[in-house]
């Protein structure tokens, strides 16, 4: 098994962020320090990162948690005032989320243990569908719904969505649900900033398989996978 896959099973993170620390030097195969990601890992081996023994589990976990405003993704940041973390039991502090949710956002958000299941939902060649309810400020139009199928260049990044449509439009604002196949860092946000709107609310509703469904704000639920998926 290669090395990343290995640490990616471990559950200690996904497989994109095991290449990472990999290639940092933080991963020991033995004593020995691996920076090749696809380093064969053979029956036997003691895998450390950070002189932290990884193991398979014998169970994955997948738990979906309805995100509130204010709280941080994120398990280590001194900065943030709230983490996702206070929020779920201790038992439940070695999961890590599975793509991102910023601190302003709030809706579904997938943790796991299982780092090959969060490569899949993450990494853009899956193109993993992502629904929102957004609201922003301004009235907005159809001519503005074409713009954002078109897309704007973000530095190096192009930013559209797979699906717009208006459901509501108030005297100064407009409700709207939208669906994306990638994940760039605040991408929705940036589109629509770029055409000229503020988001006022943003709200994820949808991961590819996994819907919020009547889950309350603050609360969270085990869920399993489908069978076509892992």
């Amino acid at each position: 098994m290669r090395l990343n896959k290995f640490i990616a099973k471990s559950g200690y993170c996904s497989r994109r962020q095991a290449d990472i620390l990999i290639k940092q030097g933080k991963v020991k195969v033995g004593r020995k320090i691996v920076k090749e990601p696809w380093q064969r890992v053979k029956d036997g081996d003691q895998v450390t990162i950070e002189n932290k023994v990884l193991k398979i589990p014998q169970s994955y976990i997948y738990l979906i948690l309805n995100k509130p405003k204010g709280f941080v993704v994120t398990k280590k940041d001194k900065f943030a005032k709230k983490t996702i973390y206070e929020l779920l039991p201790k038992r439940f502090k070695n999961l890590f989320p599975v793509g991102r949710l910023d601190k302003d956002s709030r809706g579904l958000l997938i943790l796991t243990n299982d780092g090959d299941f969060s490569y899949q939902y993450t990494h853009p060649k899956f193109e993993v569908e992502k629904e929102y309810i957004l609201v922003v400020r301004g009235k907005f139009t159809e001519g503005d719904v074409s713009r954002a199928y078109q897309g704007i260049k973000e530095g190096e990044d192009f930013l559209r969505v797979k699906k717009i449509k208006i459901q509501r439009v108030y005297p100064n604002k407009t409700k709207l649900s939208c669906l994306i196949s990638e994940g760039k860092k605040r991408h929705l946000r940036k589109l629509f900033s770029s055409l000229g709107f503020k988001v006022l609310d943003l709200k994820r509703v949808r991961m590819g398989d996994f819907s919020l469904g009547n889950l309350k704000e603050g609360q969270f639920k085990i869920t399993k996978l489908s069978n076509d998926r892992h």
